[in-house]
């Protein structure tokens, strides 16, 4: 029974085989010998066209070219490649097609390869073969713009974090000046140290208001906290000067190794970063080729950021382009961001610096959407879709596509690789929460200090009331 039962399945399978050779002889019988009239455009790297300078095309090649000729080599068709006159791949509007779309309903061409993504308006129109390629929708931005190493100065620290240190350097100048002047006026023994040291102190903390020259020290003993520190004002203003000596360790430190960090990995600032910044008050302008898939996205959407980009490209229609002669002059002179394949962007930033040896454009790196890629065929094209189908999963599955993929693809480079936009871990600024420790102890040596000083008014007091009461 198991017998009988696993030799009607292995004559079933090879009725199968039969069937399917027999279809696939039949679907090649299409193709062989013929001439096909194949409608592309310019979409690199999928497509690349070399003209002459009368802009007369002379030579097509790119990553959709090679699949082209190796079918023609394989099922012996010839071909010829036909460009739409206005160069726009096409887009539908009410069941009305331009471009190389319209072309292909109308009959004046067999079959679209290029870079043809998938869309749902095309969709109606048009049959898709296979796809065999996934291309995210990048925008091309000039290159991100490098910090200045001047605010790199002051990016070690937060903005509360100067303010605190600011005030607290006031602060403790003005308690420095007026504790040795007070002092000096109001205590009469004598001092430790030398009597130069002795009596050029008491000249200055008789002089109200040194406020500058204690800021200046205080500024000194960060910048080297082994200063110099001056003695003879008394046990408060030795505290003073000790929990501010303890903290200027705590801050140079802090600052000292933070800033190293933030000047030789400086942060760039990319002029594009999504979508939600292209609005109408921004500085660069969303811009896209008209009639591509990009632009009928965004026009057709109803909801969302792409609708609300469409929306900019209605009422400002300059920004639809005709044409895209020069990527780099929309980019940089005119402050329009493209809205392009991620393989084309990445194509027109390594041609650009070989041909200016600089960085000057640059891919965001979030897409904000991914197409479908494939050829297209009028529609109920069921024989010839599913022939050229079965030859274009060969290929992807055979490795073949990726190697062709690899030779088109623009290489990583200088210009095209990611760069930081932001500070890395070890460069992240310190706010108050990394040094509310430092600023809670300097407070605490200011109320040390005054209590320091209360107990030395206390003990003068006492001393001088002894004194006056021996004599």
């Amino acid at each position: 029974m198991r017998s009988g039962f696993t030799s009607y399945l292995g004559r079933e399978a090879i009725q199968t085989r039969k069937g399917t050779a027999a279809v696939m002889d039949f679907e090649k019988d299409l193709v062989l010998g013929r001439h096909f009239l194949i409608g592309t455009v310019e979409i690199p790297p999928y497509i690349i066209i070399k003209r002459d300078h009368n802009g007369t095309l002379l030579q097509v090649d790119g990553f959709v070219h090679q699949i082209v000729q190796f079918l023609a080599n394989k099922f012996q068709f010839t071909y010829e490649y036909v460009e739409p006159p206005n160069g726009i791949t096409g887009s539908c509007v009410n069941k009305t097609c331009n471009g190389l779309i319209g072309m292909l309903i109308r009959g004046e061409i067999d079959m679209i390869a290029t870079g043809l993504a998938m869309t749902l308006s095309r969709f109606h129109m048009i049959d898709y073969t296979f796809p065999f390629e996934s291309d995210p929708i990048t925008l091309l931005i000039p290159y991100p713009k490098k910090d200045s190493t001047l605010k790199s100065i002051l990016k070690p620290f937060s903005t509360e974090v100067w303010i605190l240190l600011v005030l607290s350097m006031v602060i403790y100048a003005y308690l420095m000046s007026w504790a040795g002047y007070l002092r000096a006026r109001w205590f009469n023994r004598s001092y430790h140290g030398t009597t130069d040291n002795l009596e050029s102190s008491r000249e200055i903390a008789r002089q109200p208001g040194k406020f500058a020259d204690d800021i200046m020290f205080l500024l000194s003993v960060l910048v080297n906290p082994g200063n110099h520190i001056p003695p003879g004002f008394g046990e408060a203003f030795r505290i003073l000067v000790a929990v501010w000596c303890l903290i200027a360790v705590v801050i140079s430190n802090s600052y000292n190794t933070s800033i190293k960090s933030f000047l030789t990995l400086p942060k760039y600032r990319p002029v594009i970063k999504s979508l939600n910044d292209l609005t109408e008050n921004s500085k660069y302008s969303f811009a896209a080729k008209k009639h591509s898939s990009v632009w009928s996205n965004m026009i057709e959407a109803q909801t969302g950021p792409f609708a609300k980009i469409g929306e900019l490209l209605r009422k400002h229609p300059e920004n639809s382009l005709d044409i895209l002669d020069d990527d780099k002059d929309y980019v940089i002179y005119q402050k329009k961001v493209l809205a392009q394949f991620q393989s084309s962007n990445l194509f027109r930033i390594q041609e650009d610096m070989k041909s200016s040896g600089k960085c000057r454009l640059y891919t965001a790196e979030k897409p904000f959407d991914e197409l479908k890629i494939s050829f297209g065929l009028p529609k109920n094209s069921h024989i010839e879709n599913h022939f050229l189908s079965h030859e274009l999963m060969w290929l992807k599955q055979s490795g073949i596509l990726q190697y062709w993929k690899n030779s088109y693809w623009p290489r990583a480079n200088r210009c095209s690789a990611p760069i930081s936009t932001k500070p890395a871990s070890n460069t992240e600024r310190l706010t108050l929460n990394y040094l509310s420790g430092a600023f809670l102890l300097l407070c605490a040596g200011m109320l040390v200090s005054l209590a320091s000083f209360a107990a030395e008014l206390i003990r003068n007091y006492c001393r001088t009331k002894r004194s006056s009461t021996s004599k």
